[in-house]
């Protein structure tokens, strides 16, 4: 594996991390944080200008034609600025999906949109949640679909122009569909994520569904399903990275600064210790990431490895995190302190698409060689 990056990446890398320090500081993050439904405009259009939600879409529907490394490159830096836009279910969620799937006229027709940053997609799969609600159900009627229920955590659905729609139908065949935010039929209730993020649900009632949404179905949908599962976990490790280096960074900076008994807090034992913990953490996860993506970019099975790097978003995210928050003391309890903001969006990324416990258990599946089990879990 070569560790070094090509000038095309390196370029990428400087490029991104100008664009999020010029438009993403502490005060600009907290101000869009305090609105109800936080997205930044402003850098989501810069991101669309400068060519990096086009990294991932071929160069026929106007992108890059890149592959999820240079993405990652990007998405780190999003971590370290936490600058909330929807790259990550945007492109690697729904759009990288898309433009493997079946329906080339949709392909035409929304890739450019995504590229140009016009079009937004946002992920809409099962509830699983405790409370009461209706699941989604899909049922076939006369050539067409009936879709209806309402679905689990969606992230910038309220922001979204269309949904990729991940269901089963009634006899337990999996398809994937497009569907435009303005179809009747469609409620979208808008929320927050613990980090403050726009997210929300859907609810769908007695909505049709036609071949033209359809993307892809049966081995073909659940295919797509597998790879898109592994290319998030992916993506969330290289998120998670920026979000806990920087974080780390910071508490660095922190207890050497603050003194406690006319000593600098990190001069104590305890604290240089558990910080030297968190960060053999944030290396393990950075480890465990790059092993997964270099699967993924020289085609080899990524199930394993992409499954082992999820676990150590959450690993790491959960020790790291609580490491960044408990060293700043009290002041990591100050909401108009930055540093509380690392520690949530380190548990948003450890709980989305699977828990470190939920993890665990599939990689236990797969290593015994329970495959099946293991792609189904989540």
């Amino acid at each position: 594996m070569d560790f070094r990056f090509n000038d095309d990446q390196q370029a990428i890398q400087d490029a991104a991390s100008r664009v999020f320090s010029e438009l993403c500081g502490d005060d600009v993050i907290k101000q869009l944080c305090n609105e109800p439904l936080s997205m930044h405009a402003a850098l989501w259009q810069q991101l669309a200008d400068s060519g990096m939600l086009g990294l991932v879409i071929a160069e026929e529907h106007g992108g890059m034609g890149m592959s999820l490394l240079e993405l990652c490159l990007v998405l780190e830096q999003q971590g370290r600025t936490l600058a909330p836009v929807p790259l990550l279910s945007n492109l690697v969620e729904c759009a990288m999906t898309l433009a493997e799937g079946d329906n080339s006229s949709l392909c035409r027709e929304l890739l450019p949109q995504v590229v140009s940053g016009k079009c937004i997609l946002a992920p809409v799969r099962r509830y699983t949640g405790l409370q009461e609600a209706s699941p989604l159900s899909l049922r076939s009627d006369a050539g067409t679909w009936l879709l209806d229920g309402r679905s689990g955590f969606s992230p910038y659905c309220h922001h979204a122009t269309g949904f990729l729609l991940e269901l089963t139908d009634e006899v337990g065949i999996p398809h994937l569909f497009y569907l435009d935010r303005a179809a009747p039929g469609i409620t979208v209730v808008a929320q927050k994520a613990i980090n403050d993020e726009a997210a929300g649900f859907v609810q769908f009632d007695q909505v049709r569904l036609g071949p033209e949404h359809l993307i892809a179905s049966a081995d073909c949908a659940a295919a797509l399903l597998r790879t898109q599962q592994q290319r998030t976990w992916i993506a969330l490790a290289a998120l998670q990275t920026g979000i806990l280096n920087e974080g780390l960074r910071r508490t660095a900076t922190y207890v050497s600064e603050r003194k406690q008994f006319g000593r600098a807090l990190g001069a104590f034992q305890a604290v240089s210790q558990r910080a030297a913990d968190a960060y053999m953490e944030i290396e393990c996860l950075r480890s465990a990431y790059w092993r997964a993506l270099d699967d993924i970019e020289q085609g080899n099975d990524a199930t394993l490895s992409a499954a082992v790097a999820k676990y150590w978003v959450g690993k790491a995210g959960h020790h790291a995190g609580h490491t960044v928050l408990h060293l700043h003391g009290g002041i990591g309890q100050d909401l108009d302190y930055p540093i509380h903001r690392y520690f949530l969006w380190a548990k948003q990324c450890e709980r989305y698409r699977g828990t470190p416990g939920e993890l665990a258990a599939i990689v236990g599946d797969i290593v015994v060689g329970n495959q099946d089990s293991a792609r189904g879990a989540l």
